[in-house]
């Protein structure tokens, strides 16, 4: 259906009419499998999402009981309706070429879950699974901040990081969806083990548990359940170091958000998860840190937050369906 016209540009012509998906066209399915939950949700292909399910599960639950949340969410969203496919958006590591869960190391019973198959099996629809940053960057790419932009990243934040490129309007990813594990890029030689095993990986310096655990040492207000929300409100109390904290977790993020920029000079960064609920106070310490870190060609880096709530893993998972349903790469 057309959209709103758009103006000519200067040097004349008529003005645009874009196109875009018309509200009553067919539905996509999108899951989210994360360490503590699994989200469904039923969505038309404008992106309007009509329903939306989730199942919390404990991170030492066993197999079985991870198939019966997955079973329940999708039942409620996906049984009895006609969709193109489904888009699975799974932390952890990915085959994309088999829709396997290779590993989660949070959630280890969830290694191995040939996941593609069993809702394939189950709802006799196509079902493509990838990693979650890397779908999370198809939401913005096909439903969000980046649908005008051609290279950008997707930046998820929290108790994992992860980025999800888009280069020149396609998503990048390794053979068999390998690739896209950039918290576990290597940011000090000598740094604390990280859980995958390694030492100094970037996930030691600038997730939740960091931040915790440094809240902790300094003797901040709830530290156990700190969050970027939370320490802006205290920078804003004149909390002694909180200020200091929310500098040093920017800084934190933006050295490997600037490793990045010198490798791939992606130029926007699109940030999801815990940063977005420091608002606009966290925008400006990350916009001010890449700029320090990144090469100076003029322009720094744009910095922009996801919208809340955020839904674009879910709506990535649609726009997997819409790549793959239009020949384009996913």
């Amino acid at each position: 259906m057309e959209g709103p016209a758009v103006s000519a540009p200067v040097t004349g012509g008529k003005p645009a009419r874009p196109l875009w998906f018309g509200h009553d066209g067919p539905m996509l399915g999108g899951v989210q499998i994360s360490p503590d939950r699994v989200e469904a949700a039923l969505m038309g292909i404008d992106g309007g999402i009509r329903l939306c399910e989730s199942v919390d599960y404990g991170r030492t639950s066993t197999a079985e009981h991870l198939r019966a949340a997955i079973i329940a969410v999708t039942d409620k969203c996906f049984q009895g309706q006609e969709i193109i496919g489904i888009g699975v958006a799974a932390s952890g590591m990915v085959n994309a070429s088999t829709g396997q869960i290779i590993s989660m190391h949070l959630t280890p019973a969830l290694g191995g879950m040939e996941i593609g198959n069993f809702l394939g099996s189950r709802f006799g629809v196509p079902v493509l699974v990838d990693h979650h940053p890397r779908v999370q960057a198809l939401g913005d790419r096909w439903f969000g901040l980046g649908r005008n932009i051609q290279d950008f990243a997707s930046v998820y934040t929290g108790e994992a990081l992860g980025f999800g490129i888009v280069y020149c309007g396609e998503i990048v990813r390794g053979k068999d969806g390998a690739g896209g594990e950039s918290g576990h890029t290597t940011v000090q030689l000598d740094g604390i083990q990280c859980r995958c095993g390694r030492n100094g990986c970037w996930e030691t310096i600038a997730t939740l548990g960091w931040l915790r655990e440094t809240a902790g040492t300094l003797e901040l207000p709830a530290a156990a359940t700190m969050d970027c929300r939370q320490l802006v409100k205290l920078s804003r109390e004149k909390v002694p170091d909180a200020e200091k904290l929310l500098d040093t977790y920017a800084r934190n993020l933006a050295v490997g958000m600037a490793n990045n920029e010198q490798v791939l000079a992606s130029g926007t960064y699109i940030m999801h998860g815990d940063v977005c609920g420091g608002g606009e106070p966290m925008r400006l310490a990350l916009k001010r840190w890449m700029h320090e870190f990144s090469p100076h060609r003029g322009v720094p880096p744009v910095i922009l937050l996801a919208a809340s709530p955020d839904q674009m893993s879910l709506l990535g998972g649609g726009g997997m369906v819409l790549s793959s349903a239009f020949s384009t790469i996913a």
